[in-house]
């Protein structure tokens, strides 16, 4: 198996559920407030190293509570923390989850992960250099993101970016990355035509694109650069919250088998986290995911 280094972000998660959103200027009683572990770069190193993976996180924590939860959470998930940089001035970054019974808003507080710098990421060539694969979002900056892809890509590494939350990346840039993975709004924010179907904008694109779609599951094109559909596997739906980076840190972990193989194999792991609560509580384990019988 691929080992992979996670560069992104580390989040701490105050969560809470309603009944439905509110409307703008509207106060509405929420359910207990949970705080968990979280950040899709968390996240998806969490989801790849319950699969088995060999992972390693890179980022940044204040040195704070929510720094030490979020630490000792990657190492109890036998993730590689030795890496990660502690800020003494900076608390660590926190999202804020309104969940309702089949939808999620999120609001994320930068905190320690906004401190990610192009010389942080140089310093880190070595561990870049050891690692197969390397898998980034964009909920650090900017800067820091273009500066890995640039040193993972002279290295000849495999490069998997989430664009998410999305920011625009150089063309030159977007060409150096191996593999793609927004979801349907965020392939319309990236598209380098005017084209307006997520269909146009894989096919017209020079980058290896898989788009996440939500039930209609996954588009993609392979090998041979044909545009293909992947359709979702039917489970019973209590909570999407963390399928998306699920996916990710799937997609990953089963590149070894071929990519046709890893987006069917991410699939089913996209899938049966959203039938427990919880973004990381609803990541599978290998051991779960080869003993579900999956139907689509």
């Amino acid at each position: 198996m691929n080992s992979i280094l996670v560069s992104g972000s580390l989040n701490a998660d105050l969560e809470t559920d309603v009944k439905r959103f509110p409307k703008p200027g509207e106060t509405l009683l929420g359910g207990p407030l949970n705080i968990s572990c979280g950040g899709k770069g968390n996240n998806q190193a969490v989801a790849a190293a319950k699969l088995q993976a060999n992972v390693t996180m890179f980022g940044a924590l204040g040195q704070d509570t929510f720094g030490e939860m979020l630490l000792n959470n990657l190492k109890a998930h036998h993730i590689n923390t030795d890496h990660i940089l502690i800020r003494n001035d900076v608390p660590s970054a926190t999202a804020l989850i309104t969940r309702t019974h089949d939808d999620n808003h999120i609001i994320v507080t930068d905190g320690a992960n906004n401190t990610l710098t192009q010389q942080d990421i140089i310093n880190a060539s070595n561990l870049i250099q050891s690692h197969d694969i390397i898998l980034l979002q964009q909920e650090i900056p900017i800067e820091a993101q273009i500066k890995a892809i640039e040193i993972a890509y002279d290295l000849k590494k495999t490069i998997v970016v989430n664009p998410a939350p999305v920011r625009p990346l150089p063309l030159h840039i977007l060409k150096k990355i191996t593999y793609l993975l927004p979801n349907e709004h965020e392939i319309i924010a990236l598209r380098q035509t005017p084209s307006d179907t997520p269909q146009d904008i894989i096919s017209q694109s020079s980058v290896q694109i898989i788009m996440t779609w939500g039930a209609k599951g996954v588009l993609f094109k392979d090998e041979h650069q044909q545009t293909k559909h992947l359709p979702s596997y039917k489970v019973e739906v209590i909570d999407t919250t963390g399928a998306g980076d699920t996916f990710c840190g799937a997609f990953c972990s089963f590149l070894h088998l071929g990519l046709s193989k890893a987006i069917d194999k991410a699939l089913q792991a996209s899938a049966l986290s959203v039938t427990r609560s919880g973004a990381q509580g609803g990541m599978p384990t290998l051991q779960a995911l080869e003993a579900y019988h999956f139907h689509r």
